[in-house]
């Protein structure tokens, strides 16, 4: 009997001892956690607790040169969800579309994005009325880990459109997403896609700030923490345009209808007066949530609204590019001002019978009648005698077959064709024929942009010297209403020598004011115009319309350019347009002298694009 007392004792102490290691096990555990990694887990459970709403900046506004707003922000409600809650739960993320109209397949997509980061907020329906946005606060308890926020939308007051010239925003992409993967963009968040909201959307943007609300388990808000915690959102920068509302609204009205463009530029600093192309789209319907019916018919639009026609049309530019000709045969010395072609109405090459617009013929004809004129067979004579190589050396040199620079995107080169690519495209020796009677009045392979023709006046105005055309003239701190401008490259055409530039000129003049001019219609009487018309033939229906110039003649305060696809004839369609907006400048809108910007701290275009 001892020796079974002697065992249960000794049981009890091992008993007692595996107690006291496990207390002591469990002991070390708490101490671990409470002590060793209290800061670890403190951080997740306040994770948990608390939850971090972003701040949207406001976006910048955008004015014209007036300070007349064009674009402003309103605010609106967006509905976003954390992905957390919906892990695995894709039944509940399809009824939840259900309820707010939103794609199901692509909130699964955004949710499924978002779950690298679980507890962040990711938009799935943004601009909710006001009645959806309280039915979904009473089904709160039903989709749990809902989060509404505010955002701005845009919302555009000026008189005129500007439907290519501002551009639309949309939802970032996911390669976008990829490109910018160093600038805070987050699946759902809103990029410019177009126009100056892409060319300036590092500008416009702004920064995001956060605030933090205490949640409980089901995600509700508790309260909110205090605002020392907060980071405040940073505005972003407003843009001021050099266009003016009033001019850009009358340029507008006037293409209303037409397959068309207009640009109007200050030849004293290459700021962009106004630029039109139409058919054009409101951008209303891009503010909220777009309608994919209204998508689909702008993009399969047989006119195609959504195309810029002033920087990405191409088109052969016919007789406004009888300019370059005379230039190149001038400066030289191939033939001089007073070098005389007698037009019959035609001129046979190669067996072939290439005709003058004025079948009668013109006549006796020296450079200044033919650019007043627009006589063919003059250009013939005289492109033959240039050349292909002098003439495609004098189109580079006045910066054809390169784009402008203008602070819009996508802007398009165009082509200027030389030996090289003639040799490419037909086969050596296979081109020589009448090709350089084509291209000596803008015919043939040669394409162009609206808007290098109106630079092309602005170079001629100037005599050689010219500005990179621009839309953006300065930025503004929305806080302070401090003024930047922005900072723009000229460039001089030197190997042109300014007498030959005269040259042109009074051509140029005589188009509108002398007898038999093919641009009399845009003579203003008080103000002299000079200008080019061209009439460029094309195989898919009527001639394009051209008409190219600047005013005043002696002091020039406007360059232009307006193209009319299918006008029938430069003189018919695009001279009465430029007419009326000239009339609307120089009665009204009429711009001041630029001031001198060298001492203002300024930005360069090219830093602030995207």
């Amino acid at each position: 009997m001892a020796k079974s007392g002697l065992d249960i004792e000794a049981r009890r102490r091992v008993v007692a001892w595996i107690l006291g290691a496990a207390l002591l096990i469990l002991a070390g555990r708490l101490f671990q956690l409470q002590v060793v990694q209290h800061e670890v887990y403190f951080r997740q459970s306040e994770k948990n607790r608390v939850r971090v709403i972003t701040l949207e900046p406001p976006r910048g506004q955008i004015y014209d040169r007036n300070h007349r707003p064009l674009v402003e922000n309103l605010p609106c409600y967006t509905l976003s969800v954390l992905p957390h809650h919906y892990r695995g739960r894709e039944d509940l993320l399809v009824s939840l579309a259900s309820f707010v109209g939103a794609n199901p397949e692509e909130m699964a997509r955004s949710v499924r994005q978002g779950q690298r980061a679980e507890f962040l907020p990711v938009k799935v329906r943004r601009d909710m009325p006001f009645e959806l946005l309280a039915r979904v606060q009473e089904r709160w308890l039903d989709f749990p880990g809902l989060v509404i926020e505010t955002e701005p939308k845009r919302t555009y007051t000026g008189m005129s459109r500007l439907s290519h010239v501002l551009g639309y925003l949309g939802e970032v992409a996911e390669s976008e997403l990829k490109a910018l993967k160093d600038q805070d963009y987050r699946t759902g968040d809103i990029i410019g896609k177009t126009g100056l909201e892409r060319q300036y959307e590092k500008v416009l943007r702004g920064r995001r700030g956060y605030q933090y609300v205490e949640v409980d388990a089901l995600g509700r808000e508790i309260r909110t923490l205090p605002m020392e915690k907060w980071i405040p959102p940073s505005p972003g920068l407003d843009l001021v345009l050099a266009i003016d509302d009033r001019l850009q609204a009358k340029l507008e009205s006037l293409l209303e209808g037409k397959r068309a463009a207009g640009v109007f530029l200050d030849p004293r600093n290459g700021e962009v007066l106004a630029l039109a192309s139409s058919p054009s789209y409101d951008l209303q319907w891009f503010a909220g949530v777009l309608n994919p019916a209204v998508w689909d018919s702008l993009v399969s639009h047989p006119d195609k609204p959504l195309l810029n026609r002033v920087t990405q049309g191409l088109y052969p530019p016919g007789s406004t590019y009888k300019l370059i000709t005379a230039l190149a045969g001038v400066n030289d010395g191939v033939f001089s001002p007073e070098s005389r072609v007698s037009c019959g109405g035609g001129l046979s090459y190669g067996g072939r019978f290439f005709a003058c617009w004025y079948g009668q013929g013109h006549g006796s004809q020296d450079l200044y009648g033919a650019i007043a004129h627009s006589c063919n067979v003059y250009f013939y004579t005289m492109g033959m005698r240039v050349g292909l190589e002098r003439w495609a050396r004098y189109s580079r040199l006045l910066r054809f077959g390169q784009p402008t620079g203008i602070d819009l995107p996508a802007e398009r080169a165009g082509l200027v064709p030389d030996a090289h690519y003639m040799d490419t495209r037909y086969g050596k020796g296979n081109w020589v024929g009448g090709t350089m009677l084509n291209l000596a009045i803008g015919q043939g392979d040669l394409l162009t942009t609206p808007l290098q023709m109106a630079q092309l006046a602005m170079v001629i105005a100037n005599r050689g010297k010219g500005f990179v055309p621009h839309v953006v003239k300065a930025l503004e701190n929305p806080l302070t209403g401090k003024q930047m401008p922005v900072r723009v490259d000229s460039f001089v055409v030197r190997e042109i020598r300014p007498e030959v530039f005269e040259v042109v000129r009074e051509g140029m003049r005589e188009v509108v004011n002398g007898a038999g001019g093919t641009g009399r219609g845009c003579a203003l009487g008080d103000v002299i115009v000079a200008g080019k018309t061209g009439t460029a033939q094309n195989p898919h229906g009527d001639p394009h319309g051209w008409f190219i110039g600047f005013a005043p003649y002696d002091a020039p305060e406007v360059a232009f350019c307006v193209f009319v696809e299918n006008g029938g004839s430069g003189s018919g369609a695009a001279v009465p347009i430029v007419r009326e907006v000239l009339r609307l400048y120089f009665d009204e809108v009429r711009v001041s002298a630029p001031a001198q910007m060298a001492a203002a701290p300024s930005r360069s275009l090219s830093s602030l694009a995207r």
